[in-house]
């Protein structure tokens, strides 16, 4: 008598790993998702701490409304040594750019209250993944 896998063995054997990979790879790719969200949380803690630095040594916040990442990071945050670079952008790998969309983080100054928010955003660019203000 001879020792193997029948053809019908086999097929349900790739049957039951194809239902396996329907269920867990998009759960699986959720994971990652929100392991880089939670990347990009930790990069807006990072840069509220030198946009408190800032304030703390020039008495006023960064001015401007819709200001990426890239910007405030070269325009205000590191020109103070407050920031030494710009940081990377976990869904990209590089670093921030004004033209982010997936991970993009966002400063605004309201000039009415003297607050600031800083807004990160997940995966499409528009579903906020937490914001941060003076408030």
């Amino acid at each position: 008598m001879k020792k193997g896998f029948t053809l019908v063995e086999m097929l349900v054997v790739i049957g039951i790993i194809g239902l396996l990979a329907v269920f867990l790879v998009p759960n699986l790719m959720g994971v990652r998702d929100r392991g880089k969200e939670g990347a990009v949380k930790g990069v807006m803690h990072t840069v509220q701490l030198a946009i408190e630095a800032y304030q703390m040594e020039n008495d006023v916040y960064p001015l401007g409304k819709n200001i990426p990442l890239e910007s405030l990071c070269k325009n205000y945050l590191m020109a103070g040594g407050y920031i030494a670079f710009v940081p990377k952008n976990p869904f990209t790998g590089k670093e921030y750019s004004d033209n982010d969309g997936a991970g993009k983080i966002i400063y605004n100054f309201n000039d009415d209250n003297g607050t600031y928010t800083l807004t990160g955003y997940k995966r499409n660019g528009f579903t906020k993944a937490l914001e941060l203000s003076n408030m």
